[in-house]
Order: C-alpha cells, then structure tokens, then sequence
C-alpha cells in the first residue's frame, strides 16, 4: 500500500514539474523562435490600365473625321521594393521573400461606318500606350536556417513585369468613295530602368534559393474591313509600332 502510494506521489511530482518546466521555458523558445514558421513578407506594386472604346456611324451623306476612337494610357513608377529579414530559423522555416512591380495596360477599340456617299477619314482607330519604371527590387536575408535537420535555407522571387495589349477593329461600308479610312494605328512603348538585387547568408539545409526576372510583353491585334460601291482609297490600313527598352540588372549574392 505504501509503495503504491509512492510510485502515485512521485508521477504526480512529474508531471507538476513537467509542467511548471513547460511554462517557464516556454516563452523562452518562443522568442528564440524555435516553433515560429521562419520569415515570410510579400511586397508588390501594380498598376493597370483598361479602356473599351465603341463608335458608330451611319451617314445619308458623306462622313468627315467621324468615329475615330483615341486612347493614350501612361504608367510612370519610380517606388523601390526594399526588403530586410534577420533570424529566420523556425523548425520549417527559414527566410522568404516575394517581391513584384508590374505594369498592365489594354486597349480595346471598334469603329463602324456605313455612309450613302463618300467616307473620308474614318473610322480609324488610334492607340497610344507607355509604361516607365524605375524602381528596383532589393532584398537581403541573413541567416536563413530551418532549424537541426530541417531544409529551411533563404528564398528570395524577385520580378519586373510590363505588358501591353491593343485589339483594334473597324469596319466601312460606303455607296461612294472611301478615302484614307478603317485605319487601324497602334503605338506602345516600355522603357525598365529598374534593377532587382539580392544578397543572402546562411543558409539551412535547403540552401540558398533565388528567382529572378524582368520581363516586356507587347501584343497588338488589328483588323479591318472595307467594302464600297465606288472607289477605295488609302484604307483599310493596318499600322503597329512597338518599342521595348531595358538597362536594368539582375544582381544576386549567396553566401
């Protein structure tokens, strides 16, 4: 009976001082961020542009400088993505960043005239579309470790996006002459000074991880469509112009 007594005493003194040990250390490990997931931050800049233009024109007499569609989109950024982590050792995790500009524009045009005489000068569309950017992308990380046994490591995404759409359509439909008419004119321009640059130390068992990108992308649709009864002149013109201009660097060190 005493022996039995002793062996309950002595689990029962366990487990008081398991638990007073637990709650002691506990907030200890915490802040040493023993259990915490590693570093995460995720970092962007964006900006979009849309338009959706529509023109309709029927004329008994003759169409002058009618259903034109103008659009001129402009995106200037010069904001930095600057980013600094320390101490990203949690039991799975480590450092990450994701960092992001982007730049988006579309531009969608359609023009329609139908005249019972003469069409001169319309239904043309015109497209404009410039980006600039000169902000940078700049991440460090230092000491990325997924903790004893654990993969972890640094890991850092970096990109630079600008991307430009143009769909155009026009259509003229005359009993007379058509003249300079159902144009279609798209001019787009990207011009990226910005940098991404990224420094990492210490790594865990993972390693150190970096992704990097700058990227242009342009695309431009044209259609039209003419049909008169008398003389088609300078029409039905399809005219695109694009102009992509990078210096900015990729610029990344691991230790």
């Amino acid at each position: 009976m005493n022996s039995r007594f002793s062996v309950n005493k002595a689990l029962i003194a366990s487990t008081v001082l398991a638990i007073s040990f637990i709650l002691l250390v506990g907030p200890t490990l915490l802040t040493m961020n023993v259990f915490a997931q590693g570093n995460k931050a995720n970092q962007g800049i964006g900006q979009s542009q849309s338009s959706t233009q529509l023109g309709v024109c029927v004329s008994g007499d003759g169409t002058l400088f009618s259903c034109n569609n103008l659009n001129a989109q402009s995106q200037t950024n010069s904001g930095n993505n600057a980013l600094a982590q320390s101490g990203g050792g949690g039991k799975s995790g480590g450092n990450q960043a994701n960092q992001a500009i982007g730049q988006s524009q579309s531009s969608n045009q359609n023009a329609l005239c139908v005249s019972g005489t003469g069409t001169f000068v319309s239904c043309n569309n015109l497209s404009a579309q410039s980006q600039t950017n000169t902000g940078n992308n700049a991440a460090a990380q230092q000491g990325g470790s997924g903790g004893k046994g654990k993969s972890g490591g640094n890991s850092i995404n970096q990109g630079i996006g600008q991307s430009q759409s143009s769909n155009q359509k026009s259509g003229v439909v005359s009993g007379g002459d058509t003249t300079a008419s159902g144009n279609n004119v798209n001019d787009q321009s990207q011009t990226n000074t910005g940098n991404n640059a990224a420094a990492q130390q210490g790594s865990g068992k993972g390693g150190n991880s970096i992704n990097q990108g700058i990227g242009q992308s342009q695309s431009s649709n044209q259609k039209s469509g003419v049909v008169s009864g008398g003389d088609t002149t300078a029409s039905g013109n399809n005219v695109n112009d694009q102009s992509q201009t990078n210096t900015g660097n990729n610029a990344a060190a691991q230790q």
